[in-house]
């Protein structure tokens, strides 16, 4: 959970270097007419604006912003200013161009969740639904392939911009959770016991992917896959939704996303 103590010096010393300027900034905040605050950025996809948890925000987007969403918890639970840019369907490259505006060198913490759009994890469920085996282990395959191949570069350019635009927050990338506990239900589209484990462990493998790339900057990873282990989609206690017929199949619930806060909040120790 503990940054490297270099990403620590070296903030420091980029503190210090704009000193001047910070404290130009933070002079007189009464004259200025505003209390300033720490800001958390939450950046991502479907999983972190909280598609599957309800009470989604009317902001004339189609993020599915839900009140009950991770960085909403967490921000709360802090009372730290929250700048939600999450959006469902983000890929990394939509993370660069239309999520990273509000950083700056304000900005304290940045918690970053995104990569199982570009892996195509929707598609890939998809093939896998129903009786076609051989079909289900070729979308895997194509999956897999992504996450090894080119996803680590798209990671690495976007967690280099966020460095560059927020030089003096801490940034946690967030993983997924494993969807299926080998269990079959309606909810689980007649994808069998095996290709549940084939699809778990593409989650695996985007997780340790995702985490690598992570480490290289100095980042901490929240990995979630521990603290879902037995609500799965067709638990006794399911976090995550199975089949509903809508774009919330496949997504956490809003108790999911209460334990995606529990995981994440101890890591946004500046806020």
């Amino acid at each position: 959970m503990s940054r490297p103590s270099t990403k620590r010096i070296a903030r420091t010393l980029a503190a210090a270097a704009v000193a001047g300027i910070a404290a130009a900034s933070f002079a007189s905040p009464a004259s200025a007419g505003h209390t300033w605050s720490p800001r958390y950025v939450a950046l991502g996809d479907s999983y972190v604006s909280g598609v599957g948890a309800g009470d989604y925000a009317d902001d004339g987007t189609d993020c599915y912003r839900s009140a009950n969403a991770y960085p909403q918890l967490a921000a709360e639970a802090m009372g730290a200013r929250l700048s939600f840019d999450a959006c469902s369907g983000a890929r990394v490259e939509d993370v660069v161009a239309e999520q990273l505006a509000n950083l700056t060198w304000r900005t304290r913490e940045v918690s970053i969740g995104v990569g199982g759009n570009d892996a195509g994890f929707s598609s890939v469920l998809g093939a896998c639904a129903g009786t076609d085996t051989a079909l289900c282990q070729g979308a895997v395959a194509n999956a897999q392939n992504v996450i090894t191949g080119t996803l680590p570069a798209e990671l690495d350019d976007l967690y280099t911009q966020v460095e560059d635009l927020a030089p003096f927050a801490d940034v946690t990338v967030v993983g997924n959770p494993r969807l299926f506990g080998g269990v079959s239900c309606s909810g689980t589209l007649a994808i069998t016991p095996e290709e549940q484990a084939l699809l778990n462990e593409t989650a695996d493998l985007l997780a340790e992917t995702t985490a690598s790339v992570a480490d290289e900057h100095g980042f901490a990873f929240a990995d979630v896959r521990d603290a879902f282990t037995g609500h799965e989609v067709c638990s006794a206690d399911p976090w995550i939704l199975g089949y509903t017929g809508t774009i919330e199949s496949f997504h956490a619930n809003a108790a999911g996303q209460a334990a995606y806060a529990e995981v994440v909040t101890p890591y946004l120790e500046d806020c």
